[in-house]
């Protein structure tokens, strides 16, 4: 069976048809302009679900506290541009060679950074598997880092 709809042709028509086109038409312009504005800002809160994330005060009192340790994954470029002073510099392509194994002695907690958070999360993912505990994500990454205006070394 084969159903054939014809559609109406003017305007009037359809609004006579579909009384509340308009309405829905307008609901779904605005719900995509809605998820268009959100998404830079819900991005990040989706990728740090379930994972510690610090902001970059934090991270600062950590570093000068407790002596945590913050693992920059930038690449090298982006890395002389300026980063947290006392800093190991593991580019993340060089981050599962550099980091195998957890050492059983190692009590430092390791804070990931890089310039944003997004290459962060995927590190926290992969160290975990490993066995890696006290990890950290620093949220928005170095960005966020120079946005709260702190000291950045070359």
């Amino acid at each position: 069976m084969i159903v054939i709809i014809q559609l109406p042709t003017d305007l009037e028509t359809w609004m006579k048809d579909y009384p509340h086109l308009p309405g829905v038409l307008f609901a779904a312009v605005c719900l995509l302009i809605l998820f268009l504005v959100a998404l830079p800002r819900i991005g990040p809160w989706l990728r740090s679900r379930g994972r510690p994330v610090l902001d970059p005060v934090q991270v600062d009192e950590l570093i000068t506290g407790s002596g945590a340790l913050v693992v920059d994954l930038r690449n090298a470029e982006a890395f002389r541009t300026g980063h947290i002073r006392g800093c190991l510099h593991v580019p993340f392509e060089d981050l599962p060679n550099r980091f195998a194994a957890p050492d059983p002695k190692a009590r430092r907690a390791l804070i990931l950074v890089d310039e944003t958070d997004k290459l962060s999360h995927q590190a926290f993912d992969l160290l975990s598997r490993r066995g890696f505990s006290w990890l950290y994500v620093m949220k928005g990454g170095m960005k966020a880092w120079r946005r709260a205006n702190r000291p950045t070394s070359k």
